[in-house]
């Protein structure tokens, strides 16, 4: 992903390749910025329009990549037609944090509002997306998408002209490496032992919840969650004004369900979005894959047990099997 070869040139995103290392340079312009957010708006509109992926699918990867384009799967299979309801989304009062690095990928953030929660208590909410570029001739693509409230986007650390930086994976001066977020979150659900992150809805409460939801009603469930931190899954952070990390991780998490058929009323939970993607016949087992992409934010590790709050999670179904 990296060059090594002699100065080639100064592209307009002003990106510098030297030998044998390249220079600490913004990862975009702020005008390259704004249209990658508006080629992608014209990619998102035209595939939510007829639900078709293929429209979309230079545009996105990582989760957010595989989550829509299995949503748009999904969604095909129900409605052949398209979306017959289809309101254009809008991403508007956009703040874009570019950080100035070294090597490929690159990546910026643009912090946006959105018309899709117009009219609920949600309305004041932040729509922060991720950009990605793998490589010089690659497109910018969005890697991930938080839905984030205002007071939960912090300042980010930027240098006199304005430009962010970003948080190596390997950092120990936050309360954790961003490059072990994933492993940990994975460790995490399958042992219950904290391993640096705080309580909360998808910490504690994900796994009281399953708890709950383990054995019920001839209905058996087990769960298996596994680290995304390589490729177009690597974590990706920006540092904050006060000397933590704002940080995007993946993960994978697969959700076996069997009944027992000697229970009266035991069933698979077939929603009509789990039978549009699902291959095989479920007679009474149900395999699913979900890929989720979480927001965290990382004290420094000089608090008073530093943990990692979890600002946001979205997990997408991307693949159902029967048997």
């Amino acid at each position: 992903m990296t060059a090594a070869t002699a100065v080639l040139a100064l592209t307009a995103s002003a990106c510098v390749t030297v030998h044998g290392a390249e220079a600490v340079v913004p990862s975009a312009t702020k005008a390259e910025a704004a249209q990658a957010l508006t080629d992608f708006l014209a990619a998102y509109n035209r595939a939510e329009k007829v639900y078709d992926e293929t429209l979309i699918a230079s545009s996105v990867t990582g989760p957010y990549g595989d989550a829509k384009k299995a949503n748009l799967r999904a969604n095909k299979a129900l409605k052949p037609g398209g979306n017959t309801k289809f309101k254009p989304l809008q991403l508007t009062d956009v703040a874009y944090t570019i950080p100035k690095k070294a090597g490929w990928p690159r990546f910026f953030v643009a912090d946006t509002d959105s018309n899709k929660d117009a009219g609920t208590d949600k309305a004041d909410s932040r729509v922060v997306l991720t950009f990605v570029k793998g490589a010089p001739r690659q497109p910018w693509q969005v890697a991930y998408v938080s839905v984030l409230m205002p007071e939960e986007v912090p300042v980010f650390k930027t240098d006199a002209d304005g430009w962010a930086e970003p948080v190596d994976p390997a950092a120990k001066d936050v309360a954790i490496p961003p490059g072990e977020l994933s492993k940990r979150y994975a460790a995490y659900l399958t042992d219950g032992r904290p391993n640096g992150f705080a309580p909360g809805s998808q910490t504690t409460g994900r796994r009281a919840v399953r708890a709950r939801n383990a054995e019920r009603q001839g209905l058996t469930t087990r769960w298996v969650d596994r680290a995304a931190d390589t490729g177009s899954y690597a974590p990706l952070g920006l540092r904050t004004q006060n000397g933590g990390a704002f940080v995007f991780f993946a993960s994978r998490h697969f959700e076996q369900q069997k009944i027992d058929k000697s229970v009266k009323g035991a069933k698979l939970p077939l929603t009509s979005g789990v039978k549009a993607i699902m291959t095989g016949t479920a007679d009474d087992t149900l395999v699913r894959e979900f890929v989720s992409a979480q927001t965290v934010s990382l004290p420094p590790a000089t608090e008073t047990n530093p943990r990692a709050l979890f600002l946001s999670r979205t997990q997408g179904l991307v693949v159902a099997k029967g048997s």
